[in-house]
């Protein structure tokens, strides 16, 4: 139950961090931009995709952090969901090839610091 809230969580930490840049830009994610806005925009991306599977690790307590990769699956997932329903935009080819493999990192990364810390598996 704890891999899958963590699951839960991060997608929707991510998903909302994530809708949260272009509506308070009020830009329309499927319209050309600027190269600085998009590569601004990566960045977040990328950090949200990162705190995202921190999270889902850190919620889901396994020291294999499958929280992390059911993360990534669903970004990846959601991306190519989006590009048949609605065409091949940047927002979705950035989070498929950027953002699914950095939240399975993000969580990584939470694994590494607790076996650093010298904490074993808390599930």
């Amino acid at each position: 139950m704890r891999v899958f809230s963590g699951a839960v969580i991060g997608f929707l930490l991510f998903g909302l961090l994530w809708r949260g840049i272009f509506l308070v830009t009020n830009t329309d994610p499927h319209a050309p931009t600027s190269i600085v806005f998009q590569a601004g925009a990566m960045i977040f991306g990328l950090l949200f995709a990162l705190l995202a599977g921190f999270t889902a690790s850190f919620i889901g307590g396994r020291a294999h952090f499958v929280a992390a990769w059911i993360v990534g699956g669903l970004i990846a997932l959601t991306a190519l969901c989006v590009m048949l329903r609605q065409g091949i935009a940047w927002p979705q080819m950035v989070a498929l090839l950027f953002y699914a493999p950095g939240a399975v990192i993000g969580g990584w990364s939470y694994v590494l610091r607790r076996r650093a810390k010298g904490g074993g598996d808390h599930s």
